[in-house]
């Protein structure tokens, strides 16, 4: 294999270009730069709302008031999406004291079931098993609490 003086000149720039590279900074491969992220307030204040929605109602134990005043604080504080919101929202009983409390969570997880069992479409069954991880996160933080 011939080489003429034009590649090798170049071969010899690329060498010294590299050399200098890995003098200056050290190996490129194992340089890293950082990302940033910038967090909202209200991103970094999220999860002390979580925990304050959540000293205040008990998800296995809340009247269908208090849990209209749970859904409007998550969705005020954009913890949830309104669409959640109204799932979690919907009466349970057309006769239903709105003062009684009743399981929230176990009354969900019934309407899930029943869904599934009688083909409710899958936007249906997928918008309550939202409801019910929010839920769950609710009780779990509930009794951490």
């Amino acid at each position: 294999m011939n080489i003429n003086n034009v590649q090798a000149n170049s071969i010899y720039q690329i060498q010294a270009t590299t050399s200098n590279v890995l003098k200056i900074s050290g190996n490129p491969i194992q340089n890293r730069t950082a990302d940033t992220v910038n967090i909202s307030s209200a991103g970094l204040n999220a999860s002390s709302n979580w925990q304050k929605i959540t000293n205040n109602y008990d998800v296995t134990n809340i009247s269908q008031n208090e849990m209209a005043s749970m859904v409007t604080s998550l969705t005020d504080d954009k913890l949830i999406s309104s669409t959640d919101g109204l799932y979690l929202m919907a009466p349970r009983s057309m006769n239903l004291d709105p003062d009684v409390k009743f399981d929230l969570l176990a009354t969900t997880r019934k309407a899930l079931a029943f869904d599934k069992e009688y083909g409710s479409s899958a936007e249906e069954i997928n918008n309550k098993k939202r409801a019910i991880g929010i839920l769950e996160t609710l009780q779990d933080l509930f009794r951490k609490a």
